[in-house]
């Protein structure tokens, strides 16, 4: 009997003790925030999210670095593209920069227009430069280390003829190309974006004939 009774009150104790513990853990959790405590989840909340953002727009960066790569060399491998260069190197390495609606290397198909221009000047071409516009030959296309496109060939115009190297690079759709004259010592270098023919926009000069 006396067993009987001390572990009743010792189970009496435990479920006042439990249900005292449960009122004060509500209670707390339903204790209202500070001021304090509001401003510091606020700024955790919005780092959170300033994380996010900036994590979407890096994905979302490298998905358009992938299309315009993808584009690219699709452009390439279908020989209907335009290297629009933003900047021109000589031999010794001096650079300047250009626009790029007239100063580009264009193929359509058998064809290749290679164009240098500077804006205020006039030029053999009218544009400041040069045009060299002629048949292309011996083209050779490859995959290059970086995942982008190699391509090498020949361009025979009236006034030169010339070989072509264009290295596409693997991460977007920039590009570096040199033109070697292989009737002078002369060879240039370009560097600028490859687009499709129907989404590029230049101004080809006029070509001696």
């Amino acid at each position: 009997m006396k067993n009987f009774l001390l572990r009743t009150l010792t189970f009496l104790l435990l479920f006042t003790f439990m249900g005292s513990f449960s009122a004060f853990a509500q209670e707390a959790q339903e204790k209202p925030l500070t001021e304090k405590e509001q401003r510091k989840l606020a700024r955790k909340k919005a780092k959170e999210e300033r994380k996010k953002a900036k994590e979407l727009a890096k994905q979302q960066a490298k998905a358009e670095e992938q299309a315009r790569l993808a584009m690219a060399k699709q452009a390439m491998q279908d020989q209907q593209f335009v290297l629009q260069a933003n900047q021109v190197y000589d031999r010794y390495g001096n650079v300047a920069q250009v626009t790029n609606n007239i100063n580009f290397i264009k193929m359509e198909k058998e064809n290749c227009v290679v164009q240098l221009g500077f804006e205020g000047i006039v030029g053999y071409n009218g544009v400041g430069g040069i045009t060299l516009d002629g048949k292309i030959s011996e083209l050779e296309i490859k995959e290059n280390e970086y995942g982008g496109l190699s391509m090498v060939f020949n361009v025979q115009g009236s006034i030169m003829q010339a070989r072509v190297r264009i290295n596409l690079n693997g991460g977007d759709n920039w590009a570096d190309a040199s033109v070697r004259s292989q009737t002078e010592n002369i060879e240039i270098k370009f560097r600028g974006n490859i687009v499709p023919t129907n989404l590029s926009s230049v101004f080809q000069g006029a070509t001696p004939y």
